[in-house]
């Protein structure tokens, strides 16, 4: 998942409008979403962070699975643990964004990730992935980059040698021309539609479908990522 660190260094550099504009958007996508699954869910887990649930948080009863200084940082309402064993009950609908299941160093761990998930979930599970079928961005060495007034951030990704699914990721910051701050590297796995269709059918899973008429892009990314459903 996207380090807390990460976070942090940009609830600092990014102005709350920025941050509220993003937010709202994908809030938007999520509450269509809602709409088009026909649910009412009552309580949503989050895998990780993620600043949409700053505005999710005022209609629904949110759980975070991340750092408590993020909560602090963000002035969240939400209730924030440090690993999914502290879930009390079930959720109703768990958000996995933000392409949750490609940190992952192999098969096994994505399936981990994925059963953890479903053990506390009567409901439905909303991921996001990138196409890794037809675009394969992880197998080539590139840097992706943004800047925030006086601070550049640049995201690198360095292909495997040796496992051509996996890669990392390493994201630095620059301020002032001369400080720099360097979040990684943070290890990652390809997750393709029909193996994540075949590991959700494998716990049970139904109803899985992309979702074809949303998609979705992270925090200042530039790359879409396809919207993906499954019910448990």
């Amino acid at each position: 998942m996207i380090n807390s660190d990460y976070w942090l260094k940009l609830q600092n550099l990014v102005e709350p409008t920025r941050w509220l504009e993003q937010a709202q958007a994908k809030a938007d996508i999520i509450q269509k979403l809602f709409v088009g699954l026909r649910i009412q869910p009552k309580n949503i887990l989050f895998t990780h962070f993620n600043p949409v649930v700053l505005l999710l948080e005022k209609q629904y009863n949110c759980t975070v699975i991340a750092d408590q200084s993020l909560k602090y940082a963000y002035q969240s309402e939400s209730l924030f643990i440090d690993n999914i064993a502290e879930v009390k009950g079930y959720s109703d609908c768990t958000l996995a964004l933000d392409e949750y299941f490609t940190y992952a160093t192999t098969e096994q761990d994505q399936r981990n990730l994925l059963s953890d998930i479903q053990k506390v979930t009567k409901g439905y599970v909303i991921t996001s992935l990138q196409d890794y079928k037809n675009n394969a961005p992880h197998k080539r060495n590139y840097v992706e980059s943004f800047t925030f007034n006086d601070t550049i951030a640049v995201e690198q990704t360095l292909t495997d040698k040796n496992n051509k699914q996996n890669w990392v990721n390493n994201i630095y910051f620059i301020e002032n021309n001369r400080d720099l701050t360097v979040v990684g590297p943070t290890d990652r796995r390809t997750m393709y539609f029909k193996q994540l269709a075949k590991y959700s059918a494998d716990l049970g899973g139904t109803n899985y479908e992309i979702q074809k008429n949303l998609l979705y892009r992270g925090f200042f990314k530039k790359n879409y990522e396809h919207i993906i459903t499954v019910k448990f």
